[in-house]
């Protein structure tokens, strides 16, 4: 849920090549509770690594490190504690957000056949992450982003990125994260949503964000920020942690299983 929402790291600052290396340190915070910019709880850290036209984002609750390969079109995950990890391609993860489409117009039945009030709010809560619809507002002298619904708005604070094809290369990366996410951890937010607001950023060309917010009232009590800071060289220790989670995978001490395999494990050790 909290990859979701976090939607995957956001990048920003000034214009550096995938291939020298980027850094960003990604912290999650509850504010629903807050009227303010002010943190209240942090919920969530991460860590993305761009390197030699991959990206790894590691999550060191999780120990989870998914690695995303556009030039092999497909996502690596990987997690050394539990010796496992799996490998799941493009295709595939089209082929299974095709498959959800009449399980999820099934559900949207089911909920549909009765008047119970929660069941109403849960159907419309679906049916607009499928189909999201947003007002859109920009303020180019302060680099704000809004989209806006009645109870789904992102408030998105952005920086001026030189480079408008390394803006692409990274919105690529964050459509692909949210259907990964969406598929690996059910239950989670719909893709859309996010990949709405993707292609808002895709219509500025030259901005990244640099805080993303999501606030769900007042349908729901919930409000998540994501603030990332960013080095633009990796250090000698992000090094060793690149080397260290490709020699796993290539080192025969990781046992690669189906992605379903790995899909159910990672929801048993999350069951209370």
């Amino acid at each position: 849920m909290l990859r979701t929402v976090v939607f995957s790291a956001v990048m920003a600052v000034c214009s550096t090549s995938f291939a020298q290396g980027l850094r960003i340190s990604t912290h999650v915070y509850d504010v629903s509770k807050s009227e303010t910019r002010t943190p209240t709880q942090i919920v969530s850290s991460s860590l993305s690594l761009i390197h030699n036209g991959r990206i790894y984002d590691y999550v060191d609750s999780a120990d989870e490190v998914i690695i995303f390969d556009l030039v092999e079109k497909r996502f690596t995950v990987l997690n050394e504690s539990r010796g496992m990890s799996t490998r799941i391609t493009f295709d595939e993860i089209r082929h299974m957000m095709d498959g959800r489409q009449p399980r999820t117009a099934e559900y949207l039945k089911e909920l549909s056949s009765t008047a119970d009030p929660t069941s109403k709010k849960i159907a419309d809560s679906i049916r607009f992450q499928m189909n999201p619809k947003f007002s859109q507002t920009f303020d180019p002298m302060k680099g704000t982003l809004v989209l806006s619904s009645p109870s789904f708005i992102y408030r998105v604070e952005t920086r001026k990125w030189n480079d408008p094809l390394q803006v692409e290369k990274y919105l690529t990366y964050a459509d692909w994260t949210a259907q990964l996410n969406s598929i690996l951890h059910p239950g989670s937010l719909f893709p859309e949503p996010r990949m709405a607001l993707n292609k808002a950023l895709r219509e500025l060309k030259d901005r990244m964000p640099i805080s993303v917010e999501l606030d769900r009232r007042p349908a729901e009590q919930f409000r998540l920020r994501a603030d990332h800071q960013l080095t633009q060289k990796i250090t000698n220790d992000d090094h060793q942690r690149i080397a260290r989670w490709e020699d796993s995978l290539t080192s025969g001490s990781i046992k690669e299983v189906s992605f379903r395999a790995y899909q159910q494990a990672t929801l048993l050790s999350q069951a209370p």
